[in-house]
């Protein structure tokens, strides 16, 4: 197949009823729009079942399907990132495989983007299916990197342009995020609100503490508010120390009291340094990894 319009990426795991749906969708409206396109899914080794599927939408689609068949489960970012280094379209959108975007805000999304002239067009959604918890998570994480100026946390559904995607082929570093690596290459990111449904069948990939280890991975890797909030802490406790030393020393030539606060002062010294090992810890892990360049993804059936 040559190059196409757009390229739809879908990382699928474990889904199976949604996908001809999606595929239908996402036929129906660039149909309308008479934009050519292909629909790249990316089976992220969750099940036959699902793997299944596929084949059986490209034998009956073969001309406007491609399926990947990833080698484990490298997570739905490094299944975006195969697509993303596949994709054959000039432009290219991304999109979750449960159908709770419908794949008819397409439209909307694709008609902003020509509209605005943006580099990647995120959607926002109008009414949040997710828990309390999770949306207040997600705007904690938005508000932290907006104040620490390390872009902005987008969604999964968006458009991306063939600029901007010729970037992110370029990276193969390991813990890429995709939302992260595009703000270091352009402001100009526009937010859409586009409907979201209930979740059609299954459950959520992502569970609780996946989702924290990511808010954490994202921290540690694409700010430097830990090694800030421990050079905060070191300078505190040095403070700490010094005042509590000074206040021992003068306690003792007054009142002669054998309580031994510089012993405290030690430990707490010994704390502070600990951690702060901890987190320089982390950032010699990924010097590590940028060495050793663990893969993103590995590809084990191509279609």
């Amino acid at each position: 197949m040559s190059q196409v319009e757009y390229t739809v990426i879908v990382p699928v795991y474990k889904s199976v009823d949604t996908l001809q749906q999606l595929f239908d969708g996402v036929e129906k409206c660039m149909s309308e729009l008479n934009f050519t396109f292909e629909i790249l899914y990316v089976e992220d080794s969750g099940s036959e079942d699902s793997w299944n599927e596929l084949l059986r939408l490209k034998t009956i689609h073969p001309n406007h399907i491609r399926i990947i068949r990833l080698s484990r489960n490298f997570g739905q970012n490094g299944a975006t990132l195969c697509g993303i280094d596949e994709s054959r379209g000039e432009k290219i959108i991304t999109i979750d495989d449960d159908m709770q975007t419908p794949p008819s805000e397409i439209a909307k999304m694709i008609n902003f983007y020509q509209e605005t002239g943006a580099d990647v067009v995120y959607a926002k959604y109008s009414e949040n299916k997710t828990s309390w918890f999770r949306r207040s998570g997600s705007k904690l994480m938005k508000r932290i990197f907006r104040k620490s100026d390390s872009g902005s946390i987008g969604s999964s559904f968006r458009l991306i342009d063939t600029h901007i995607v010729d970037r992110l082929r370029f990276h193969a570093q390991d813990h890429l995020f995709i939302n992260q690596v595009i703000s270091w290459y352009t402001l100009n990111a526009q937010y859409i609100e586009v409907e979201q449904n209930a979740r059609v069948s299954g459950k959520s990939g992502y569970s609780l503490f996946r989702l924290v280890v990511m808010s954490l991975r994202l921290i540690m890797y694409y700010t430097s508010i830990p090694i800030k909030i421990m050079i905060t802490l070191s300078v505190l406790t040095a403070i700490g120390i010094a005042s509590m030393t000074a206040y021992y020393i003068y306690y003792q030539l007054n009142k002669g009291d054998s309580v031994d606060l510089f012993m405290i002062s030690v430990l707490l010294a010994m704390a502070v340094i600990s951690a702060s090992i901890s987190v320089f810890g982390v950032y010699i892990n990924r010097i590590y990894s940028a060495r050793v360049k663990k893969p993103n993804y590995a590809i084990k059936v191509k279609m």
